[in-house]
């Protein structure tokens, strides 16, 4: 599991264990948090190749880029967006060495979480069959708490159904701030700090709502970090 840690773990990685990123090819599928840890990548010096959809080939080095199949693929539809990794991971069997995504926000429920958490272990099953290792990534907070418990519960569900294997724990992150966690009652919330606000916006999005946890770009920058470093892991 990779979280706080992460991100100084990353800078202290020596310049050839970064630069095998570009080389490797990897595919990180996401939604629009998913979209501000690629600017922050891009702001280390690890830019994204976008992966659109209709790609029949995989470009060396790191892709990205929204959940789209024959169409974008909404929040909401878990289902589909499992099903699009795995079909990319057959597609480029061979040639693909690791992939990984990050589920939206509305993705992660409580009335269909057990559903989603058994298709998310047959999926990776079936990536790993394909010779890609998958790499997870912790289901991003907003700053309503009310909607944050089904994906606390995920994260708790992941962390004890891939030991050992690497995850960016994205929520444990975005509900820190200087060592302090975020949350009410009991259940975290994307920090103040941490998220896209007219005193730090996000690159890519707008300013948040309270349903939303977009990061702030500064932030975006240091937590891009440990997303790389799961992906350099994951690809060792």
């Amino acid at each position: 599991m990779i979280g706080v840690a992460g991100i100084a773990a990353w800078t202290a990685l020596p310049a050839a264990e970064k630069a095998k990123l570009k080389v490797a090819s990897s595919i990180y599928l996401h939604q629009s948090v998913g979209q501000d840890l690629e600017d922050g990548a891009e702001e280390n010096g690890f830019k994204f190749n976008y992966y659109g959809p209709g790609a029949t080939s995989v470009d060396p080095g790191m892709n990205g880029g929204l959940f789209n199949d024959v169409g974008p693929i909404d929040n909401g539809k878990p289902m589909e967006k499992l099903a699009l990794v795995l079909k990319i991971a057959k597609l480029h069997r061979g040639t693909l060495k690791t992939i990984g995504f990050s589920f939206g926000y509305a993705d992660v429920r409580d009335e269909d979480l057990a559903r989603v958490e058994a298709e998310y272990v047959r999926v990776a099953k079936e990536v790993r069959a394909t010779g890609a290792r998958l790499f997870h990534v912790t289901p991003p907070l907003v700053f309503d708490v009310k909607e944050n418990p089904p994906k606390m519960k995920m994260r708790t569900w992941m962390l004890a159904a891939f030991p050992g294997e690497p995850i960016f724990d994205l929520q444990d992150i975005e509900s820190q701030d200087n060592g302090k966690r975020c949350e009410v009652g009991g259940v975290w919330q994307i920090c103040p700090a941490n998220r896209s606000t007219t005193a730090c916006s996000s690159k890519s999005q707008g300013i948040d709502s309270d349903g939303q946890g977009h990061l702030c770009s500064k932030k975006a920058t240091l937590f891009a970090r440990a997303l790389l470093l799961t992906m350099a892991r994951a690809g060792g």
